[in-house]
């Protein structure tokens, strides 16, 4: 699952961070979720198809990105376990984005953790939430104000 989920890109981490954002961008995915101070993002394609990546810098020109994929549907979320998939549908858009080629982690490096994907339902809920903080409230009607 490391394997196929990570690849050792040449690019700083915030480089590869905004690289990331591009490329689910161009993919079609809705970004629902981007702490750059954690090194992760999250999206969803299709409402079904999550997305999480995290990047650890390694050096100053290298980053480890790391790719975690679940879909959800009514009843089960299951985790992509395709190197096809992450190949295919995020690794190699993602290096031409970088304009360079994704490369292998070595086994002697050690790959960030996955991080779960947020879901959009979350991010809708606290946007709303924020909104209610946001709003001032009002008196109801009848009361008089002093």
């Amino acid at each position: 699952l490391r394997a196929m989920q990570s690849r050792l890109v040449a690019a700083s981490s915030d480089a590869a961070i905004r690289a990331v954002v591009a490329t689910l961008h161009d993919l079609g995915y809705r970004i629902t979720k981007v702490e750059p101070g954690a090194g992760t993002v999250s999206a969803t394609r299709q409402t079904a198809l999550r997305l999480a990546v995290v990047v650890q810098p390694r050096g100053n020109e290298q980053s480890i990105v790391r790719a975690n994929a679940t879909i959800v549907t009514a009843a089960l979320e299951s985790q992509v376990d395709s190197p096809e998939f992450y190949l295919t549908n995020f690794f190699v858009p993602l290096g031409a984005t970088l304009h360079r080629e994704p490369l292998a982690v070595p086994q002697e490096v050690s790959a960030p953790e996955p991080v779960r994907p947020t879901p959009e339902l979350t991010v809708q809920q606290q946007r709303a939430a924020a909104a209610r903080q946001a709003a001032p409230t009002a008196l109801p009607t009848g009361v008089p104000s002093r």
